[in-house]
């Protein structure tokens, strides 16, 4: 009689990802866009829209360190170049205009 072999325990859950990073980045992203769009930040909206600004960065920051530990612990096979290309352009693409747009607002900011 043999013994029954335990179960192997499940995966960590992991709370922030590269989707729900890159959804929500994408989402402050539009409503920055939007709150400029339709309103003169310059005036009420000033904190709002800098603190949007800086959520969408740290949410491609947070894509583009999220795919860089996968890298390093996964490794790049070539069915998965694709999908490190796309996150990592997915990565900057929220990164570098919400801090372009940071930058342009910071004297306002008095940064």
């Amino acid at each position: 009689m043999s013994r029954p072999r335990p179960r192997p325990a499940p995966p960590k859950a992991h709370l922030w990802t590269i989707g729900r990073a890159s959804i929500v980045g994408i989402v402050t992203g539009l409503a920055a866009v939007l709150m400029v769009s339709f309103r003169d930040p310059r005036d009420v909206g000033l904190y709002p829209y800098a603190a949007l600004l800086a959520l969408t960065a740290f949410c491609g920051a947070s894509v583009l360190w999220i795919t860089a530990f996968d890298m390093r612990e996964r490794g790049t096979s070539g069915r998965m170049r694709p999908v490190r290309t796309f996150d990592i352009a997915v990565g900057l693409g929220l990164l570098a205009p919400s801090l372009y747009a940071f930058w342009r607002i910071s004297g306002p900011l008095g940064l």
